[in-house]
């Protein structure tokens, strides 16, 4: 008898499970609406900018470093991917906000030498349908009392 509570027990354990919705998005084809407040790749505005240095200063990481960009007279932050941690100092620290975040966690790529942003390239957003041509919508994140779900915010 106790041979048959020892196959069943894992079953009473998963059963519950596999009766709730998805806890994933299929990425490709969804991809989710993230809130005000995500860290992803950072957006540059050359207007704002008035080149002091600080966030190259404050970064832990040593990933910014300020260069000279093409038809402009002043130093600008150039952003190395490869090291950066997004931990915000920068976006925090700059007192004019020409550096903030956005919503494009799309940083994949099979050179890593092409993860070093200039200031042309980070002042540039790409549309998200060109980053991910295979999405047909957005889902948001929400939680219950339970458990976190998703639900279809909007088709692309």
């Amino acid at each position: 008898m106790s041979w048959i509570k020892k196959l069943l027990r894992p079953l009473g354990i998963v059963a519950p499970y596999i009766l709730r919705n998805s806890q994933t998005v299929a990425y490709p084809t969804e991809r989710l609406m993230f809130k005000e407040r995500f860290r992803g790749r950072h957006q540059f505005f050359f207007e704002r900018c008035i080149s002091c240095g600080i966030c190259s200063r404050v970064c832990p990481c040593a990933s910014i470093e300020m260069v000279e960009a093409e038809g402009h007279e002043k130093t600008y932050p150039s952003i190395d991917y490869n090291t950066c941690s997004f931990c915000g100092y920068c976006v925090e620290f700059c007192p004019k906000q020409a550096l903030e975040f956005t919503d494009v966690v799309e940083l994949a790529v099979d050179d890593r030498s092409t993860l070093k942003y200039s200031p042309e390239r980070l002042s540039e957003v790409p549309d998200i349908k060109d980053l991910v041509p295979r999405m047909k919508r957005r889902t948001e994140a929400y939680l219950t009392d339970k458990e976190m779900k998703y639900r279809k915010v909007k088709d692309v």
